[in-house]
């Protein structure tokens, strides 16, 4: 399955998920915290398959991909933290260049002040309050588990700048030499980072982008699907064919018209 880059709106997001999660292979700039109440969640981090059992606890810092599956038909209750790490004001290691050596923490390394906040984070409750315990649970998450800096800061500094210039400029013609020039970076090098940072290639990348933001156009909008193909950065309709299918298995008109279809 195609990874992406998910650009996280909010500086702390709490999710409440009552049943198992199955989310795409992504990476974004968040620290994460997956937390089971009761079953288990399947979890991909860095393409390592992971089992997390009721009061284990799992941490994916930024810019690592991850993808949560179902591989049995089973029960799960959890919650997910989502936060920025500028929101700590500097109080923990800078997690943009680092990793835990074993992403998954159990139950049994947890203090009760630590399970009190993990039980008391709601995303009905106003932001102070679950910006308190989330400090309280990330403060328990750095004394337990072990950190390992990276070596390749500049890598990723770099993918960061990528993905940025692509959101911005995607409706736009791209090329790795474009790219290579306004960020004065070896387009070899920017190659190198897709393959190994996003898992996939330049080409392959800008589809998934343009086809997200054209399926966006198709439902929220009247457009004509050449409009929907000029303004969503293809360079043809063929193209825009083409490389809608390969994202949504069909094509851009069979998308609207099952649009449309339900709307009736």
């Amino acid at each position: 399955m195609t990874p992406f880059y998910e650009i996280q709106p909010d500086r702390l997001n709490i999710i409440h998920n009552h049943r198992e999660l199955t989310f795409r292979p992504h990476i974004h700039e968040s620290i994460e915290i997956l937390y089971i109440y009761e079953g288990v969640q399947h979890l991909s981090i860095n393409n390592v398959k992971y089992k997390i059992y009721a009061g284990d606890m799992a941490v994916i810092f930024p810019n690592t991909l991850h993808e949560y599956y179902k591989d049995e038909n089973k029960h799960a209750d959890g919650l997910l933290i989502i936060c920025d790490p500028k929101i700590f004001l500097n109080m923990f290691p800078d997690f943009t260049n680092s990793t835990p050596q074993n992403p998954v923490i159990k139950k049994s390394s947890f203090d009760n002040e630590a399970v009190f906040a993990l039980n008391s984070v709601n995303p009905e409750k106003p932001f102070p309050i679950n910006l308190g315990f989330v400090y309280i649970i990330m403060s328990h998450i750095i004394d337990i588990i072990e950190i390992n800096i990276k070596s390749e800061a500049y890598s990723e500094n770099i993918t960061k700048k990528i993905i940025e210039y692509i959101a911005k400029n995607f409706t736009n013609p791209l090329t790795l030499d474009i790219i290579a020039k306004d960020l004065c970076v070896s387009k070899y090098y920017i190659s190198h980072v897709f393959s190994d940072k996003i898992k996939m290639n330049f080409r392959s990348y800008i589809g998934l982008i343009r086809s997200e933001y054209a399926s966006k156009l198709i439902r929220m909008t009247n457009n004509s699907l050449t409009d929907i193909c000029n303004n969503s950065g293809f360079e043809s309709q063929r193209t825009f064919n083409r490389t809608f299918r390969a994202v949504y298995g069909c094509s851009p008109r069979e998308y609207k018209y099952s649009i449309t279809s339900k709307e009736k």
